[in-house]
């Protein structure tokens, strides 16, 4: 064999040996391949249901079925303008409240008139109040809340209150802060630290400084297949400074019941999204059972309750994937509680495109400014399954799954299309060898004759 063709030999086989090694490697990852160059995507698919067993009711003289026998929970999302107030019925029948919205009359209006047309005319006092942070759009009307409807049970941020210049005013709760708490010299959140406080019938209530590291801070109620649970997971930081401060002592806090999980954040921003993300990354390897162990691949909320009104810094791509999964965020709703026309022009656009990246469609992106009050139910229907409702209206998830691109019939899978491709290359370099290399041998043998002969 010419030593020209012998050469290209070498080196095509050298190149065809290096590439089946690559492609042979890349197999490993073909999954995030294809999902990396669309040939394997997530799309919507026809879901089959077997027909349930209805339970038992509890009382068998009932023909019809009631799913109103069983626990229901309702989580409401009151429109109170630029600000937040979030109401929620548990299972067991006891009563929460997140917020109270700005501190004016229209909002103590709109939170009355919420509260009589909600529940029964005897309805006195909340079993749960919670103040996500001081700023005035979330505590503002507190106080007018639980003076009205004192709470037994309620969590506080971990900031003094120390009313105004000219009306100061001693935190109650002084003694259970941290030593670097700082504090807010506002009156409108003295007001709603005093509110707090407020006993029920003569009787102390329980006040806590939310710490998502003291576990039996943790709300948890019914019993069997009927609990539920409250859990706080941040801040992790007993203090905050800088831009976005006192939003950053916003705790995240996930109700669940029946599987269904609702997301909120009250302002929480970047430092204190960052900390929970990092929080959930070490529990996967610091060989520690804790709550920050659900949170694995396949864990996914159904609710989302917008951060800071739908701001731009209260919304992370990693915080979004932490409690959502690229196959059920079709699924997920948002809720973003601003007023119309506000001055701020919440939500922002990055915050709504952010969602939309991730997978949220756009119907299921609910604005208080544009539909007023919001309410979410878990309860059974007809048949006796536990479903999720918006209003009336199941809130049923579409079914994603992962499909290849096809030609034809022909799925378009990573293995096959880089063989291929292989195989075409060695087709090629056959053909290299066969016509370049002998073209080669034959232009330096005509070379070696000095010319043609006279």
């Amino acid at each position: 064999m010419n030593g020209t063709k012998k050469k290209f030999l070498i080196i095509d086989i050298l190149v065809l040996i290096v590439l089946a090694v690559v492609l042979g490697v890349s197999m490993v990852w073909s999954r995030d391949i294809e999902l990396k160059l669309g040939l394997l995507y997530y799309a919507e698919v026809e879901e089959v249901e077997e027909e349930p067993e209805k339970p038992e009711q509890p009382d068998d003289d009932q023909e019809v079925f009631d799913y109103t026998k069983y626990p229901q929970m309702y989580v409401h999302f009151v429109d109170v303008g630029q600000g937040d107030c979030t109401i929620i019925e548990l299972p067991d029948g006891k009563t929460m409240v997140i917020d109270g919205g700005e501190n004016n009359k229209k909002v103590e209006k709109a939170v009355q008139t919420f509260i009589d047309n909600t529940f029964d005319s005897d309805f006195k006092y909340f079993d749960y109040a919670i103040l996500t942070h001081p700023d005035s759009d979330h505590c503002g009307s507190l106080d007018y809340i639980l003076n009205k409807y004192p709470a037994r049970v309620v969590y506080r941020p971990n900031v003094e209150a120390v009313g105004t210049n000219s009306s100061p005013y001693t935190d109650p709760g002084k003694a259970d802060l941290s030593a670097d708490a700082v504090s807010k010299n506002t009156a409108v959140y003295a007001n709603a630290v005093k509110a707090m406080y407020k006993q029920i019938d003569g009787e102390p209530n329980i006040v806590y400084v939310t710490d998502p590291s003291v576990e039996s801070q943790t709300i948890k109620g019914g019993s069997g297949e009927y609990a539920y649970s409250f859990t706080f997971y941040s801040p992790l930081s007993t203090k905050y400074t800088g831009e976005g401060d006192w939003n950053n002592y916003s705790p995240i806090m996930i109700l669940e019941y029946q599987g269904f999980r609702f997301a909120m954040s009250g302002d929480a921003e970047e430092k204190n999204l960052e900390e929970f993300v990092n929080k959930v990354q070490s529990a996967k390897t610091d060989g520690v059972t804790d709550k920050y162990d659900v949170f694995t691949d396949d864990y996914c909320v159904n609710v989302i309750k917008a951060g800071h009104h739908g701001s731009r810094n209260a919304t992370t791509r990693d915080y979004l994937n932490t409690i959502t999964t690229e196959t059920g965020a079709a699924g997920v709703y948002c809720v973003i509680s601003c007023g119309e026309g506000n001055s701020y022009k919440h939500p922002h656009a990055e915050a709504l495109d952010l969602y939309r990246s991730v997978g949220v469609k756009d119907e299921n992106i609910l604005r208080t400014d544009k539909l007023g009050d919001i309410t979410f139910s878990v309860h059974m229907d007809e048949t006796g399954v536990y479903k999720q409702y918006l209003g009336d209206k199941e809130t049923k998830a579409p079914v994603m799954a992962l499909v290849y691109k096809t030609l034809g019939k022909i799925e378009l899978k990573w293995a096959l299309i880089a063989w291929t491709v292989y195989a075409v290359l060695v087709i090629a370099a056959v053909i290299h060898i066969v016509f370049f290399g002998g073209h080669t041998q034959d232009t330096v043998s005509g070379n070696k004759g000095g010319g043609r002969k006279k």
